[in-house]
């Protein structure tokens, strides 16, 4: 027999000092009794008092003490085959280890800060599976997947950037490598969390993020869009400079990392704060989870059953022996029903929690359900209670936390409920988003719990009316993402258009004067009446500085002559300068360019040549 924990086995060294505490007291009773009566009445006083059932009353309750204090210490005997299956997620942590990382426009640099928010990571999401792939112009996998954190915190302490060999930023080798690392899967539980200032020198990192199936990108972004020069080592005040020896400055790119993230259906963070909470409140762990790992074990079987039963059954004993031999048996009962009752109050507060759920005392109830929860954190039905709670006060997030514990549970229905009702939260929490892209990230981990609902039970026909009823948000929800970015398409395009209307070239400006000065001798010649008309301010071409006088408005479809000044200037212009190409050249060198881009072949894999920047 062995003790799963016998530090509780000191308790029994209590049981003497009890027996002596007894023996003192005896005694000095005795002495005052002898003091206050004389020695011929002391027989009488005392005939009621059995010294025999007063001693077997106290052996019995020194004995249940004994027995509460071994099962406290958990005796353990004989062993059970057990299957264990543990659920969980699978995450690689993607981390750039280029030159560009050294740069100091955060502190200490921006390798520095992505260890530390890789960490961040790793200890939110324990239970979890693991891995690390560093990457520069090319990516080398650090740490296979693994539940061994230990050994992925010593593979990111040790990262710098000479960790790969071939200098540059590839972005793409990383997402392949972390492709590589996961495995070729559907399911919905494996992300990638990419580390990065974004700057990829190879610029297909898209592409291969298009081509993902079942992987979610969470980008990080380290760094400021005003950016630094990079230090040739760290501490230096000599800066990597380009071929032209210009000084090389690293700045954060948003719009790739955003991009990236998109294109799988993860987001973009910046790191500061708050970002790592939000990565991991709003993405990692949203993912749906699978079955990681199965193994088998021998597990000892809990014998505390016995000793606890036995010592209960001593106390009562206890209580029901007087040391009186004319104590009522009726005062015995009334002892033994009192503590009967007071045994059995222990699991009333476990029934508070649910009574204030059904009058509807949410957050009573869900203050109740975290107290019994920290007593037993994995049960199941605690944290479903609690999920229910939670969800009633509109506390979405902590409902859906709730859910995703109480679907590890061994029952079927336990966990069927558990996923409807996480899909349910989800739903509403996106419901509730106001950025498009956050709930269409709700919505899609809500159809995946419905979906998992079903699975488990074909026949439930209200999570099958839900996913109905959420497909339709997905699809209305999707078509307004598609009308914001056109949106903004249009309006990016509108506004050069509306800065080159605003500003005139010079030479046209000069035209325009001459050619008022122009209709205004004329004018004079003809003797005319001149009129100046304001111009339209809602007319682009009118928002000049100065305004010339404009032509009669008799004169208006007139064709305007040209004088031999004009025409002589046109020539020079038309006449190409000494090293510069005309324009007809110019037109005809960007079409021979064009054609020549037509050309590239845009899925040509760049890892086979030498990068010759490394920033």
């Amino acid at each position: 027999m062995i003790f799963g924990e016998p530090h509780w086995l000191f308790g029994l060294l209590l049981l003497p000092i009890f027996i002596a505490l007894c023996i003192r007291n005896d005694g000095r009773t005795r002495e005052r009794l002898q003091k206050l009566i004389a020695a011929r009445l002391l027989p009488a006083l005392t005939d009621s008092v059995s010294v025999k059932l007063r001693i077997l009353r106290r052996l019995f309750f020194l004995a249940a003490l004994g027995c509460i204090f071994v099962a406290l210490a958990r005796p353990q005997w004989g062993f059970l085959q057990k299957d264990f299956t543990r659920r969980g997620r699978d995450f690689i942590l993607a981390i750039d280890t280029s030159k560009s990382m050294m740069t100091a426009d955060v502190a200490p640099n921006r390798l520095a800060r992505a260890k530390l928010a890789a960490q961040d990571v790793l200890n939110a999401m324990k239970g979890d599976r693991f891995g690390l792939v560093a990457f520069a112009g090319t990516a080398q996998v650090q740490a296979p997947l693994t539940i061994d954190y230990q050994t992925i915190v010593e593979s990111i302490s040790q990262l710098d950037t000479k960790t790969v060999d071939r200098g540059g930023t590839d972005i793409t080798s990383a997402i392949q490598a972390a492709e590589l690392a996961l495995g070729k899967s559907v399911d919905t539980h494996r992300a990638v969390v990419l580390f990065t200032d974004g700057e990829d020198l190879e610029d297909d990192a898209v592409t291969a993020a298009k081509q993902l199936k079942g992987i979610r990108v969470f980008t990080v972004g380290i760094g400021t869009a005003e950016g630094a020069n990079i230090p040739v080592a760290p501490g230096s005040n000599q800066y990597l400079r380009d071929r032209h020896g210009e000084v090389v400055k690293s700045r954060l790119d948003e719009k790739r990392l955003q991009e990236i993230a998109r294109q799988t259906g993860g987001f973009y963070v910046h790191l500061d704060g708050t970002s790592m909470s939000r990565l991991v409140q709003d993405g990692l762990k949203k993912l749906g989870e699978s079955n990681i790992d199965q193994r088998s074990a021998q597990v000892p079987i809990e014998r505390y059953r016995w000793p606890l039963a036995l010592g209960l059954a001593l106390f009562f004993a206890s209580l029901l022996i007087g040391d009186r031999r004319n104590i009522s048996q009726g005062a015995k009962t009334v002892t033994a029903i009192v503590a009967l009752w007071l045994g059995l109050a222990v699991r009333l507060p476990a029934m508070n929690g649910a009574e204030q759920y059904r009058q509807g005392d949410y957050e009573g109830s869900l203050q109740t359900f975290r107290e019994e929860l920290k007593k037993n954190p994995d049960s199941p039905v605690a944290n479903f209670n609690t999920g229910n709670a939670a969800y009633r006060l509109h506390k979405y997030d902590d409902a859906f936390e709730s859910y995703s514990k109480a679907m590890l549970s061994n029952d079927m229905n336990i966990r069927e409920q558990a996923y409807y009702n996480g899909g349910n939260a989800l739903f509403m929490e996106g419901d509730e988003s106001q950025d498009i892209e956050q709930q269409l990230t709700n919505y899609y981990d809500a159809r995946y719990q419905y979906q998992q609902a079903l699975n488990l039970n074909p026949q439930d026909q209200q999570a099958r009316k839900n996913l109905s009823l959420l497909e339709e948000r997905i699809k209305q929800a999707e078509k307004e993402k598609q009308e914001q970015e056109s949106e903004q398409k249009q309006r990016q395009q509108k506004r050069p258009r509306q800065k080159r209307n605003r500003q005139q070239r010079p030479q046209d400006q000069k035209k325009d004067q001459q050619r008022s000065k122009g209709d205004q001798q004329q004018g004079e010649g003809s003797g005319d009446d001149q009129s100046q008309e304001s111009p339209d301010p809602s007319d682009p071409e009118n928002n000049q500085p100065e305004q010339g006088p404009t032509p009669d408005k008799k004169k208006q479809g007139d064709l305007r002559e040209m004088t031999p000044s004009e025409q002589e200037r046109q020539r020079a212009q038309a006449q190409p300068t000494p090293g510069q190409m005309s324009e007809d050249e110019a037109l005809g060198l960007l079409d021979s360019l064009r054609s020549e881009g037509d050309r590239v072949d845009l899925m040509h894999h760049r890892n086979d040549r030498r990068v010759l920047r490394d920033w």
